[in-house]
């Protein structure tokens, strides 16, 4: 589905600037110094920031805290009285002297999903900087989207997130209907073609396979993709392949975390890292945390044996429970430290 709405978009910059010079420069060069409305944003900026001591756009005007943007401030993440607010390493918000030299974070806000990036670059570095800039390279799924890459498309050829053979997506969508290929294609040969690009021809989008260290421009597109169901190690290859991996909870402040984001799903569970050991019958996480913390539903488990997975419901409660791993539910992967997305 295509999203509508506004997105924003961080960019760390690492020159270090007072908050009135690192103010001017986002507005010269982006929107304005980084807005945080909500603990996802934080997330987002965390990520973008890795972790490092830098300028935010919240201030002091001497009667009330503001945003550089003029937003009204409806979300804190205090720490702790100086001028000027920074993110920590921790990533919890400092207010500083607004003279200090910092790092600083900008935004970009966009009504826009679907970005086309006029650059040359092959497939595997377009998906890397989609990756790194946006969400992805883009997805065409159905005629709505069809349409909306339609009207950017200026007639060449252009990267998109199909590739491989079977075809699926970059962003892991396993939703591949698209049938307008253009004549003779696809024409696998030698086992080069694999990755694709879009083209508009006469107003009608065509498919065509190319090498994938063909250099073209690309779509990238920003907002999370609607929730796909996969299997547990379906959906760890997925995470690890994407994103750190599926996700593992070891406190009360992550499990909620965690059922936030579960929220989202359209599945009545979400997978978790959690597997049981065939040989032991004990429960542990894949990605290797160790913790005493759980929140086990009270009804019995480990009664079908091996090939037993954790998953948590996705309302209703944040209880873990054990499901068959070959069912197919939505999954929450992570990046680095820090919760990532629901599909």
């Amino acid at each position: 589905a295509v999203a509508s709405g506004h997105f924003r978009k961080y960019h760390f910059v690492k020159d270090k600037k007072s908050w009135f010079d690192a103010q001017s420069y986002c507005r010269e060069n982006h929107t304005d110094l980084a807005t945080i409305e909500s603990q996802e944003e934080t997330e987002k900026l965390n990520i973008s920031a890795g972790f490092t001591d830098a300028w935010i756009g919240l201030y002091y005007d001497e009667e009330n805290w503001q945003w550089s943007n003029g937003d009204n401030v409806s979300y804190y993440n205090w720490t702790s009285s100086l001028n000027c607010t920074s993110v920590d390493s921790n990533g919890e918000w400092v207010d500083s002297d607004c003279h200090d030299n910092k790092h600083f974070m900008c935004y970009n806000e966009t009504s826009e999903r679907y970005i086309l990036i006029e650059q040359l670059k092959t497939w595997y570095e377009a998906q890397q900087y989609c990756r790194e800039h946006h969400t992805d390279l883009v997805s065409v799924k159905n005629e709505d989207e069809n349409n909306k890459i339609k009207q950017k498309a200026n007639g060449k050829p252009v990267w998109i997130g199909l590739f491989n053979n079977p075809w699926k997506w970059s962003d892991g969508g396993d939703n591949y209907t698209l049938q307008n290929w253009s004549e003779k294609q696809p024409d696998i040969h030698k086992g080069k073609d694999k990755c694709v690009v879009i083209q508009n021809k006469s107003n009608k989008l065509t498919l065509n396979d190319d090498p994938c260290s063909t250099a073209y421009p690309f779509f990238c597109y920003d907002g999370k993709e609607p929730c796909s169901n996969k299997t547990w190690e379906e959906a760890v290859e997925y995470c690890r392949s994407n994103h750190t991996d599926l996700v593992s909870i070891e406190s009360e402040q992550e499990l909620q975390r965690v059922y936030r984001e579960a929220n989202e799903a359209s599945s009545s569970h979400v997978w978790l890292g959690l597997l049981q050991s065939c040989t032991f019958g004990f429960w542990y996480w894949v990605d290797g945390a160790q913790s005493c913390y759980d929140n086990w539903a009270p009804e019995p488990r480990c009664q079908s044996g091996c090939n037993q997975c954790g998953v948590m419901t996705a309302r209703n409660g944040s209880k873990w429970t054990e499901k068959p791993c070959t069912e197919r539910f939505n999954f929450i992967c992570y990046n680095g430290k820090l919760i990532g997305f629901v599909f």
